[in-house]
């Protein structure tokens, strides 16, 4: 596998695509932490109600045990205070877990904006890097080889543009069929100049 071509405009323009892809994985990374910071932001008032609830609680308990030893009302006074004790025990409860779900929410959000843009980049990197990877290093391989530029002469005429085909004359296919070297060789040099590959000094001899 080859990453880069061998001609500076080409490999150029694959490192600035590269750059591009950094940079719009990082724009969309920063973007999912801030949405996912401003979401759980929200915690600080939960944890507030949280807080309250708790030492409100822990209040009306003290005041509950105090009471409850008053002779003969002690009973009945402490029955409703212990009620608000439980009532802001539950307070507290549903503050903490409205602090927790709003930080599981904030990180889902944050994950899910970054998420397929992030995804759709990645995945058009690998496909058009790998893709491109795979074919320069087959034609770096059969430039080599004695017999390679036959072999690039035909990935010539299929996978290179009409217009490009036409530039280098006609009688192409039939040519290559005739084995002429000329065509051959323009085709094999066509090719590798396509992928932004230097013309094997094997091809360039033939």
């Amino acid at each position: 596998m080859k990453l880069y071509a061998e001609r500076r405009s080409r490999a150029a323009r694959q490192l600035a695509y590269d750059v591009v892809t950094v940079l719009w994985v990082a724009c969309w990374v920063w973007l999912g932490l801030r949405v996912h910071q401003q979401v759980s932001g929200s915690q600080g008032g939960a944890r507030k109600i949280e807080k309250s609830g708790g030492d409100l609680a822990g209040h009306l308990h003290d005041a509950a045990s105090v009471l409850g030893h008053a002779p003969l009302i002690g009973t009945q006074v402490r029955r409703p205070i212990d009620s608000s004790a439980r009532a802001a025990t539950s307070l507290q409860h549903a503050g903490g877990e409205l602090a927790d779900n709003l930080g599981k929410l904030g990180a889902a959000i944050g994950f899910e904006v970054a998420l397929v843009p992030v995804l759709v980049a990645v995945l058009g990197w690998l496909v058009l890097r790998i893709g491109y990877a795979r074919r320069a290093g087959r034609a770096t391989a059969l430039a080599a080889q004695e017999s390679g530029s036959d072999l690039l002469a035909l990935a010539a005429l299929s996978r290179l543009p009409a217009d490009a085909l036409a530039a280098l004359g006609s009688g192409l296919t039939a040519g290559w069929r005739d084995g002429d070297p000329g065509v051959i060789d323009a085709l094999a040099a066509a090719y590798l100049d396509h992928l932004g590959l230097r013309t094997s000094a094997r091809t360039a001899e033939r």
